[in-house]
């Protein structure tokens, strides 16, 4: 999946630049359509939704509501001028109390990689979305998401999604930012599916394939002044446009492709996989309540102990700054990237933790081991024995006070939210067994640390 993505942000980047900046500004000038929006959807043979939440909608500061609406137009391949029409879906969370709402959405182009709609951002920053107020939308912009194999959306429940036509992916550009046009207002075609909510910022984000597809968004000259900010993860770029601002967050053996500049910024996490645990973990249970995957079972994780890292405290940190960037302007802070060799390996420690990068708890001050070795996709997390952590820390306070320190900075930095900072250190706190003897051979740690 990242090898696909990077080779497809390559093959985009070889077009000439002068004319791919030529392109950009032919399309620019093209309007976006208005799509007819329909809903919300109700019924089908399941009776709910494709991504329905596995995360309460409602808790301590928030109450959201979840519908799904269909959308229909015709879309323009604007590289060639082709046009098809087609009825695609969105899946909309929103704050119930207008007054709630924040005036931002973010909008995911929803990966396809494994055949169907999966969801990249709400699995790991749901509580904080709504804690904040924001809105999140998840676009079906692709064919293979939608038809035609088991876990499609048609072939899951082809009563619901009977009505839903994608011409091919082609098309699917246009389809996506007639779904922001949607979104957006102020007039709308059919249904709002905000609700009468007013949007003020758009901020759209995808992952791994989807990164690819994003980057041929940009590059393609797609926005038409619909999105005030992207947050592209797991692949994507390099970029040839910077007339809206991106924002971008990898994992240690995905390269970033350009320097940080005053509209790029990238981080690059040190010791986390494509698909680690904290995002994995979400979509097991999720396939499992759906009856795509048997139950209690996780074949994945039995074959190859899937990534611990913290990949959700880095997620949250970065739609930190996407709400101060929105409100002020402040670009996020620069992170080092991950270190590499004249071969272009990673360069790892005495405990084949990689160097440099942005670096959480759990490979500043490590008790176990966590990489992108091992598990295509998924990583490697191996706990370490009591003997190993004791020889690193000799007392559980020695541990815990190396992890205050660390969290402290990494905070200053702007790298950790306050509120994970206090989640890392209540499980460091609970994590006394190498000490205590309540663990010999494995020593496993809560996940993230």
């Amino acid at each position: 999946m990242r090898r696909i993505a990077r080779l497809t942000a390559v093959a985009l980047a070889s077009i000439a630049f002068a004319g791919a900046i030529g392109a950009t500004s032919a399309v620019a000038a093209t309007p976006v359509a208005n799509p007819t929006v329909s809903g919300p959807v109700t019924g089908g043979v399941k009776g709910y939704p494709w991504n329905k939440s596995l995360y309460a909608l409602k808790g301590k500061g928030f109450d959201y509501s979840e519908s799904e609406y269909l959308f229909n137009g015709t879309a323009t391949d604007l590289s060639t001028g082709a046009s098809s029409p087609y009825t695609s879906r969105m899946l909309v969370r929103l704050p119930k109390n207008p007054k709630r709402f924040s005036g931002g959405i973010l909008v995911e182009w929803l990966n396809v990689t494994g055949q169907s709609d999966l969801e990249t951002a709400w699995p790991v920053e749901a509580q904080y979305l709504m804690r904040h107020g924001v809105g999140y939308i998840g676009v079906s912009a692709q064919l293979a998401g939608i038809c035609c194999g088991p876990t499609t959306l048609k072939g899951w429940d082809p009563v619901r999604y009977g009505p839903l036509v994608h011409p091919g992916d082609q098309f699917s550009n246009d389809i996506f930012s007639q779904a922001t046009r949607a979104l957006r207002g102020p007039t709308h075609a059919g249904v709002d599916p905000m609700r009468g909510l007013r949007v003020r910022k758009v901020i759209v984000t995808g992952a791994s394939q989807s990164a690819a597809r994003l980057t041929d968004f940009v590059n393609g000259g797609y926005n038409r002044h619909q999105i005030d900010l992207y947050v592209i993860t797991r692949g994507g770029g390099p970029y040839n446009t910077f007339s809206t601002p991106i924002f971008q967050l990898n994992e240690e053996n995905n390269d970033i492709p350009q320097p940080d500049s005053k509209r790029f910024v990238g981080w690059q996490e040190a010791g986390t996989a494509h698909a680690p645990y904290q995002w994995w973990g979400y979509i097991v249970r999720e396939q499992q309540r759906d009856g795509t995957m048997a139950p209690g079972q996780d074949p994945i994780n039995d074959a190859c102990s899937v990534n611990h890292g913290s990949v959700d405290y880095s997620s949250r940190a970065l739609s930190n700054w996407t709400l101060r960037f929105l409100k002020t302007g402040r670009m996020p802070p620069h992170a080092p990237r991950v270190k590499v060799d004249a071969s272009g390996a990673i360069v790892r420690d005495s405990n084949g933790l990689a160097r440099g990068g942005l670096r959480h708890v759990f490979v500043q001050v490590p008790v176990g081991y966590n990489s992108s070795t091992g598990c295509p996709l998924y990583g490697t997390y191996t706990p370490w024995s009591a003997a190993k952590i004791r020889s690193l820390y000799k007392t559980h306070a020695v541990f815990l006070k190396r992890v205050r320190k660390w969290t402290a900075t990494e905070v200053k930095r702007g790298w950790l939210n306050p509120g994970d900072r206090a989640d890392v250190l209540r499980k460091a706190r609970r994590f006394k067994a190498p000490w205590n003897g309540g663990c010999s051979s494995e020593c496993r740690a809560p996940l993230g640390l």
